[in-house]
Formats: structure tokens, sequence, C-alpha cells
């Protein structure tokens, strides 16, 4: 029986060996995929050709609002567009359901391309505003507008830190007809007073950066590795 229990703790202990040899392994891909999720809250909003039409959308999440800068307003519009070389209103992006909201403060670039000036045939979700630093420095300066020059809003049903959704369509519309000649990300503005961060981008959807692909790829090389160790007889036949 001693004989017996012996050898029953024997595989047992080298399960525990080669297990603590693969730690390491394991340990550094787990982190690399945290590491991925810990990263700031960033709004992403994309405006791009949707088939024969333009489309906005804004997409991601964000932990905190900032700091306050404006008095409570509304776009007065279900979805509108003005490009940054638009001589009237440069630079306004409204999408979502349309509702009077309070509005912080943003640091970034003067504007974010185009000049079309455009109402939206059909909105979706939340209600979001943004308002680059150009916002009426063109034909209307009248002062009532410049607390409203680097702000943004959004809705004030927006649970903070959870998933973010709001659109607009143009119908019939294009980059190229109003004036989008850029591509890629064209400015980030930063929400004064937090590490939050609003990006706007012209064109599709780019393709995922190398780093999390090559982290979920070396978890998945790794743990097919360890599957295969398992998986092979523990208990070494005596020796002649």
């Amino acid at each position: 029986m001693l004989f017996l229990a012996n050898s029953m703790q024997r595989p047992i202990r080298h399960l525990g060996q080669r297990l603590k040899r693969f730690t390491p392994l394991l340990a550094a891909p787990v982190a690399l995929l945290l590491s991925q999720g810990q990263a700031k809250a960033i709004l992403n909003v994309r405006i791009f050709d949707d088939g024969p039409n333009l489309k906005v959308t804004v997409t991601g999440s964000i932990a905190s609002l900032g700091n306050s800068a404006a008095p409570d307003a509304a776009c007065l519009t279900y979805g509108f567009l003005t490009g940054q070389f638009d001589p009237t209103d440069p630079s306004i992006l409204c999408t979502g359901i349309d509702q009077v909201s309070p509005f912080y403060s943003v640091t970034g670039p003067a504007g974010f391309g185009g000049s079309g000036y455009i109402n939206a045939t059909s909105v979706q979700g939340f209600n979001f505003q943004l308002y680059p630093s150009s916002y009426n420095t063109g034909q209307n300066t009248s002062p009532a507008y410049d607390p409203y020059k680097g702000t943004y809003t959004i809705d004030t049903a927006y649970v903070l830190g959870q998933d973010f959704f709001s659109s607009a369509t143009f119908n019939g519309k294009s980059l190229a007809g109003e004036g989008f000649t850029a591509r890629g990300l064209v400015g980030t503005w930063a929400i004064n007073g937090t590490s939050e961060s609003i990006n706007v981008y012209i064109g599709p959807a780019s393709v995922p950066g190398p780093l999390p692909c090559l982290g979920v790829g070396a978890a998945f090389g790794w743990s097919r590795r360890l599957r295969k160790r398992i998986a092979t007889p523990w208990i070494t036949p005596p020796q002649a």
C-alpha cells in the first residue's frame, strides 16, 4: 500500500513542477491582454462613405465629463455637419437624438476638415455634439456663440463608463462632395480636466494595430503548447 501511495504522488508532483514551468509563459500574454483593456477611455468619431451615403458614428466610452464650459443648448436639428472650411459655421458635428444638454471644454485642432454644410436624413442613439475652436470664426461672430468654441456635449442619459453609440446618416452625400480630402486620424481633442479624449477619423475603419494581435496570437500559441504538454502521459514507465 505504501508503494502504491508513493507511485500516485509521483505523477502529481511532476504535474505541479511542469505547470510551474509554464507560469511565466502564461503570465506575459495575460498581462498584455489585460493592459489593452486598461487604456484611458476614448470616444471615436468616424466620418465615412457608407455606400451612396455619408455617415457619422460615435463609439467608445468616457469615464468623466470634464470641465463645464457653456450654457445648456441643443443642436436644433437631428444630425448636422459642417466642414472646417465652411465660412458660415465651420466645424459643427451633431449626431443622435437632439436634446438640450450641458457643454464641457475640449482642447485640440481648429477643426476636422471638410467644407460642406448638411443636415442629416436620419439619426440613431445618444445625442453628441462637437464644436472645435473654429466654430463661428467666420461670418457668424456674435459673442453669444463664443462660449461654444472648443466644447462638446453628450447625452444626459449616458452612463459614464458604459459603451456609447450615436450616428447620423446623410443620404446622397459623400466625403468628396463635402470637401473631406484627408484620411485617417485628423484630430484628437482632449477633454479638459480628465484623461479622456475624442478622436475624429475620416474614412473607413482601420485594421487593428499589431500589438493587440500579437498578444492574442501569443496567448493562443502558448495555450496550445500547454494543452499538448498536459495531454502527454505523466507516468514514466519503470526503467529496466
